[in-house]
Parts: C-alpha cells; structure tokens; sequence
C-alpha cells in the first residue's frame, strides 16, 4: 500500500512546517500551501485527507471544506483553530469536516482525528 497523501493549508509558515515534519515523522507523504486558493489549484494530487487552519486570509478552512464536498472523491477535511466559533462547529457537526482540533496542536489528537477521518469515522 503506497503512503497516505495529505495536504496541509495554513498561512502560517512555523505551523505549516511544524504539522509536516509531524505527519512525516508518522510516515505520511505531504504538500504544504500556504493557502486555501493555492492548494485548489493544484489538481494533479488525490489527497487522503486534507488538514487545514481555519482562519486564513482570502479563503477560509471552512469555506475550502464546502468546495472539498463538491468534489469527487471528496477527501476527508480536517479543520484546526484556535478560535472554535459557530461556524467552525458547525462545519463538523454538519460533516463538512470531518473533526475540528483546538490549537496550539496536540500531535496525538491530530493525528487521530487524521486516521478517524481517512477511516471514514471523523
């Protein structure tokens, strides 16, 4: 079985860098964007499960998350913040995402919320 891909969207470069060298170290493949436009136009890859901040200039995670459930297949979305507001509740609890972790990020809970996501659990 090849390598789980997954893409991770933050605009922050050190939290960006940090959730990669983390998903490398479990032995996932990654591709960073700095951003929700950068990473729609990259349409060569089928990501696993795609792992995003939610607050970031331009588009949001949770704007991403609606365009992701247009697409097929629709990969996974994994949102994290550290501003839980309405509508980032209410993007997991409506199944646009497939769970929301609180930052700062505990490489534990991510990483399971990665692996009940790309199990079809989130």
């Amino acid at each position: 079985m090849s390598r789980r891909l997954i893409a991770v969207v933050d605009d922050d470069e050190l939290v960006r860098a940090a959730t990669v060298s983390l998903l490398r170290s479990m032995d996932y493949e990654c591709r960073a964007f700095p951003s929700a436009e950068e990473f729609l136009r990259d349409a060569d890859h089928h990501f696993h499960c795609v792992v995003s901040d939610i607050q970031m200039p331009g588009m949001t995670g949770v704007d991403l998350a609606h365009r992701l459930a247009l697409r097929r297949p629709r990969p996974p979305v994994v949102l994290f913040t550290a501003y839980p507001d309405t509508l980032a509740l209410a993007a997991r609890d409506t199944g646009l995402a497939a769970a929301l972790v609180e930052k700062p990020l505990d490489g534990e809970t991510l990483l399971a919320a990665i692996e009940q996501a790309i199990a079809g659990r989130g």
